[in-house]
């Protein structure tokens, strides 16, 4: 079972890394995989339009921070039966934790006592990682009773180790996956008119992705280039506060006018979006990963990124695209007048990209990496 910690919508990436990874997966071996969500209302098995499996379960996380609470430890006692009589109905010999949080702990309590046999793989892909209080009770728990782990690049893989939790156990790097074919298919109408010139950024309106970055870069360029704009696509977190703050900033910058912001849009529309851009250009201060990066790769779209986290590791030459240092406009700036100014050049890199993605970034790779780690082949 590939468990998400929450509720699954195909917005966020860790959702889009574990469709792709079930899908190829089911493609593999049909009927012997389920995506596991966290629900605290409704359990058993689900299945969606598109054909997905769900298995919704309630693994309750036991507090923070601190000695587990007397409330905390009457919930356990009341759901590990019921938790035990799942994990057993459907014979789940492997729980891969994509994301993992707290939830993990009381179906490694299960194991600790031996009750359950299986075996527990956490997935982590980012900011993850920083939520782990490695002097956490739970988590030391968590820790003794996890068989494998993997990150979704070599970069994580350090940040993994750093914790220092896990002890000598190694990090499987398994990078993420895309269909090209699949991914290129996506049908949905991006809402751009037809023959607009514009820039492109996906990802979540929040700080590390520094929007701001590319916004003051992009009035730079929009000097000298009048029909030129920027789409930024993304979902916003907690509250629309950047968000906010990233249209107060164009519109100071005189280009209010020539920045579309749209939010929580579906996968496909991502794919119709990048087969119009000029460039996806991607201004993040950290990126674990960096998965949009590889789907403008599918799509054959130049690529301007910021050499940070995961993405040196994917856009590892300047034959695959163009990299600036994180925070840097100035930099910014000149990668994007680079790809505006030689579109012959721009496709070049381009399509050197989408090779390396197909042989190198595969769904199928990523679904072979993750099922050796699971089954310790």
């Amino acid at each position: 079972m590939f468990f998400l910690p929450w509720m699954f919508d195909m917005v966020g990436g860790v959702d889009v890394v574990v469709d792709r990874l079930w899908r190829e997966v089911e493609r593999t071996m049909p009927g012997r995989s389920l995506i596991g969500i966290q629900d605290w209302v409704f359990e058993g098995e689900k299945s969606d339009q598109a054909g997905r499996s769900f298995l919704h379960v309630n693994f309750p996380a036991p507090p923070a921070a601190g000695a587990m609470s007397p409330r905390y430890m009457l919930t356990a006692m009341r759901r590990l039966p019921v938790m035990l009589e799942r994990l057993r109905r459907y014979d789940l010999r492997v729980i891969n934790f994509h994301f993992p949080q707290l939830n993990v702990y009381p179906v490694a309590l299960l194991k600790r006592l031996g009750l359950w046999r299986g075996r527990i793989v956490l997935s982590f892909h980012g900011s993850d990682v920083l939520a782990i209080d490695e002097k956490s009770p739970a988590w030391r728990l968590i820790a003794s009773q996890t068989d494998a782990i993997t990150a979704c690049s070599a970069s994580l893989a350090e940040r993994v180790k750093a914790l220092g939790l896990f002890g000598q156990m190694p990090i499987s790097v398994v990078y993420n996956g895309i269909d090209v074919e699949h991914f290129q298919a996506g049908s949905a109408n991006s809402g751009i008119a037809a023959g607009t010139r514009f820039i492109l950024n996906i990802g979540n309106y929040v700080p590390r992705k520094a929007q701001d970055v590319l916004i003051k870069a992009f009035a730079e360029v929009a000097n000298s280039i009048p029909d030129l704009k920027l789409v930024f696509a993304g979902g916003t977190a907690e509250n629309d506060s950047w968000l906010n703050g990233l249209r107060e900033l164009a519109s100071e910058l005189g280009i209010g006018d020539r920045v579309c912001f749209f939010e929580s849009i579906p996968q496909s529309q991502v794919a119709d979006l990048m087969r119009q851009a000029i460039c996806l250009a991607h201004a993040a201060l950290d990126e674990p990963f960096g998965l949009v990066v590889i789907e403008a790769g599918a799509c054959s779209l130049p690529v301007v990124a910021t050499r940070v986290g995961g993405i040196p590791e994917i856009i590892c030459s300047p034959e695959f695209g163009w990299l600036c240092e994180a925070g840097d406009v100035a930099g910014l700036t000149e990668a994007l007048l680079a790809v505006l100014n030689d579109s012959e050049e721009a496709s070049r890199r381009a399509d050197n990209f989408l090779q390396r993605v197909r042989s190198q970034f595969s769904v199928g790779a990523t679904a072979s990496g993750y099922l050796d780690v699971c089954f310790d082949r």
